[in-house]
């Protein structure tokens, strides 16, 4: 007998809702129960300047490692200096952007590159993230705020689809189309503040 997916959707919430309601332990006071993550005043929490290694991995390994700065400094009420500095082979590459407010209560902000190249850019509960495509490489980039320091990550994918999936009836059910991509990158930094 097909269980259509709406029905089989109510009989996981359904049994969900029963695990939860049949646990005997004491009920915490309604103030506490709350699991939500204080509200950050982004980006002005975030000021200062972070220090780390940069790791740029290769299937199995660490293909590269360098130093890198990430400066936030307070502009003007809607601006922000947002400095990268690589240390490459004894030579500092200076990224100097600027981080732009667009719009806080959507977390919407905009990296300007200083060279006509401006990325949207969103802060969801203490994770920065960009997601753009450049020379046919999909990119996202996220710095998350873990108390004292920045974790920098960068995911790159090639454009070109790897394989298409879906776009076909399943049992009754319409599949969408899914497109996947070879990941061709991978880089992390954890960023202590100095």
């Amino acid at each position: 007998m097909k269980i259509p997916i709406i029905t089989k959707t109510l009989l996981l919430l359904i049994l969900v809702f029963s695990l939860n309601s049949c646990k005997t332990k004491a009920r915490l006071p309604a103030e506490k129960q709350v699991v939500s993550i204080q509200k950050e005043d982004f980006p002005k929490s975030w000021e200062g300047n972070y220090k780390g290694n940069l790791e740029i991995y290769s299937v199995d390994s660490i293909a590269m490692n360098i130093q890198m700065n990430l400066d936030i400094v307070h502009k003007t009420d809607s601006i922000y200096d947002w400095t990268i500095i690589y240390q490459i082979k004894g030579k500092e590459d200076i990224r100097a952007y600027e981080l732009q407010i667009v719009d806080t209560k959507k977390g919407h902000y905009i990296i300007d590159e200083k060279n006509s190249i401006k990325i949207d850019a969103f802060y969801r509960n203490r994770i920065f993230t960009s997601f753009f495509e450049v020379m046919n490489s999909y990119i996202v980039a996220t710095y998350t705020k873990q108390n004292n320091q920045i974790v920098f990550e960068i995911i790159s994918a090639s454009g070109k689809t790897t394989t298409t999936t879906g776009n076909t009836k399943h049992d009754g059910e319409d599949i969408p189309e899914v497109k996947t991509y070879f990941v061709n990158g991978r880089q992390k930094a954890i960023l202590i503040k100095q």
